[in-house]
C-alpha cells in the first residue's frame, strides 16, 4: 500500500467516525415527549384497564417483547387509549387498552417460549457428521 492510500484511506475512517459521533449527539439532544397522564375524572373502571394494560406491557417490555402494530409501540396506543379516555371517549379507551393488555401478555409468553426456542430438525434431514 502506498503512501497516498494510507493516509486517504485514515481521513475516510476519519470524516466517518466524525459523522457517526455528529449524529449519536443529535440523537442525544432529541426532545423527548411528555408522557402522558391520566385525569383524575377518568371512570374507574377506563382507569382499571389502563392501568392493566400498562402492567402487562411493561413487563413484556422488560423482557424485551413489547410488541408493535399499525406502525406504533404498544406502549404509544396505551398513550392513545390515556388521551381516549381523558376526552371522555370511554369505549375507545377500553377498546385500546385491552388490545395493549393483551398484546402485553401475548409478549410476555413470547418471551417465555423464546428461552427455549430452537432449530427444529426435519425428521428426513441426515445427523449432521463431526
Amino acid at each position: 500500500m502506498n503512501l497516498k492510500t494510507l493516509f486517504a484511506v485514515t481521513a475516510l475512517s476519519l470524516m466517518t467516525a466524525t459523522a457517526i459521533a455528529a449524529n449519536d449527539k443529535k440523537a442525544d439532544k432529541a426532545p423527548k415527549e411528555d408522557k402522558v397522564e391520566l385525569n383524575a375524572k377518568v371512570d374507574a373502571d377506563v382507569k382499571a384497564a389502563i392501568e392493566a394494560a400498562g402492567t402487562a406491557n411493561t413487563a413484556a417490555k422488560k423482557a424485551g417483547f413489547e410488541w408493535y402494530w399499525d406502525d406504533a409501540k404498544a406502549s404509544e396506543h396505551l398513550d392513545d387509549a390515556i388521551k381516549a379516555a381523558n376526552d371522555g371517549k370511554n369505549e375507545d379507551a377500553m377498546k385500546i387498552a385491552k388490545a395493549v393488555e393483551t398484546a402485553g401478555k401475548q409478549g410476555l409468553e413470547q418471551a417465555e417460549k423464546a428461552k427455549t426456542a430452537g432449530p427444529v430438525a426435519a425428521p428426513e434431514a441426515p445427523a449432521a457428521k463431526s
